[in-house]
């Protein structure tokens, strides 16, 4: 792997690095898009981008060319910040569509707690052929800071797929008035993880929680959340595959008590494997909403805080055609909705008791 020359960052510049091992050094204080400039100018064979230590200033949106990466040298070490109110931070919308793009090791600012802004990172529709969506987009560790709008968004009629996403922390970024902190609008886009996400939302500005993650499809595979400060309900899923090894919410100085942490509507396979709620409070853990089927909960529930109602809610008539199991008792288990499909299985203590 191709290193950066170290004089040039030392010095505050971005450092560009081309396939064919073609450079430049970028003075980030003489324009207004040393980024943007510095991918451009691998934009053709593909290369890295280097962010020194220190704050980069870019008016923004920085839109990545395919086959190019954006590095820094820790999340708190090397940042990128976007000045201009109301615009996105990276955003995904050319045609044809970038794939391969790489992020990892800086901060994502944006413009400031008080400030309009657009999104952190952005899939935009730009009516180009689902067959070139952004495929095998890389996230290693970054953090986004600061941004009161979405922080990760991906809209109607683009569905990346492949894509990884190791660590990403969302810290005073507030989506109050938004449907969420991560947004999945998009009917499309299979094979996508991330490892770990962190959010301690703001509530400065909406006055109101932020929702962690609103799905409306694709499939996302999630291994750990962990969500503080004014966190709202995490997780909104319907018609899309959702799976998620656990959730821990943990908030504090909550605006409203979340009618539930988890809602499940229809058309969509969901699974949670493990939820911890260690403070403040929840009315009910999971609810299963209007044509809700296929969904495996845990009965693992856990932790400080308080489930002011039940472990579940069944607020609509399930589908009766795609059965939901839940590994707990019927007695945690509240049913206001039509009832009479017998479509959630609890399993209580069904199976054969040994050792």
């Amino acid at each position: 792997m191709s290193t950066p020359p170290p004089e040039p960052l030392t010095r505050g510049h971005i450092v560009a690095i081309g396939r064919d091992l073609e450079t430049t050094a970028i003075e980030p204080t003489e324009t207004e898009t040393p980024v943007q400039d510095a991918l451009d100018f691998v934009a053709e064979s593909g290369g890295r981008v280097y962010l020194p230590p220190g704050i980069v200033r870019e008016r923004g949106p920085v839109r990545p060319h395919r086959n190019t990466g954006i590095y820094g040298y820790g999340m708190n070490v090397s940042v990128l910040q976007i000045t201009q109110p109301d615009t996105d931070g990276i955003r995904f919308d050319r045609s044809p569509r970038a794939s391969r793009v790489q992020l990892d090791g800086f901060e994502l600012r944006g413009p400031g707690q008080q400030s309009s802004s657009g999104v952190a990172i952005h899939f935009c529709d730009n009516g180009t052929d689902p067959v070139s969506d952004p495929a095998d987009f890389y996230v290693g560790r970054l953090y986004c800071w600061a941004w009161n709008n979405s922080v990760y968004r991906v809209d109607e009629g683009v569905g990346p797929f492949q894509c990884r996403h190791d660590f990403l922390r969302m810290d005073e970024c507030d989506a109050g008035d938004e449907r969420a902190l991560i947004e999945w609008r998009s009917s499309y886009g299979p094979a996508n993880w991330f490892g770990t996400i962190v959010a301690y939302p703001s509530a400065a500005r909406s006055g109101a929680n932020s929702v962690l993650l609103h799905q409306r499809g694709g499939e996302l595979t999630v291994g750990d959340i962990t969500t503080g400060t004014t966190a709202g309900r995490l997780v909104d899923s319907q018609n899309g595959r959702l799976r998620v090894g656990r959730l821990h919410y943990e908030p504090t100085g909550q605006r409203t008590v979340p009618r539930s942490l988890v809602r499940i509507g229809p058309n969509g396979a969901t699974r949670f494997d493990d939820v911890l709620v260690d403070s403040e409070a929840v009315r009910y853990v999971y609810e299963l909403s209007e044509g809700a089927g296929d969904a495996v909960l845990s009965g693992s529930v856990s932790g400080r805080g308080t489930i002011q109602r039940n472990t579940i809610h069944v607020s609509g008539r399930l589908d009766p055609d795609r059965r939901s199991w839940y590994f707990g008792r019927s007695s945690d288990v509240d049913v206001t909705g039509p009832s009479g499909t017998g479509s959630l299985r609890v399993l209580g203590s069904a199976g054969q008791g040994l050792g």
